[in-house]
């Protein structure tokens, strides 16, 4: 199962779209630019873990246009550049900051 992640940047748990900060971060991305990864995908509950092809694409400073497969969302960042909102998952189900900023802390060189 570990060879079928090779080239996998990021990793990506299906449960919260806080995940997506660290990609985000990652690419630094230029308002207009767009750019596909390679995901570990953990998808909750089964916790089942795939290779996911996944795009992100800026439109303006604080948007980021997510896509993988069929599926498509929406991702606002606030101003520390964590995601706040996100068309994935109804408002409430996003991690908390702390949360977050442990997972980029410890994912980040």
């Amino acid at each position: 199962p570990v060879q079928a992640l090779r080239g996998c940047t990021d990793v990506d748990l299906g449960c919260s779209p806080s995940t997506n900060t660290l990609p985000i971060r990652r690419l630094r991305l230029a308002i207009g630019a767009k750019q596909t990864i390679q995901a570990a995908w953990v998808r909750f509950p089964e916790l089942v873990v795939e290779k996911a092809a996944q795009t992100y694409t800026r439109p303006d400073e604080f948007t980021y246009r997510y896509a993988s497969g069929t599926f498509e969302a929406e991702l606002s960042l606030d101003d520390e550049g964590l995601v706040a909102v996100s068309t994935m998952y109804p408002r409430g189900m996003l991690a908390p900051k702390s949360l977050t900023a442990s997972l980029i802390t410890l994912m980040l060189p």
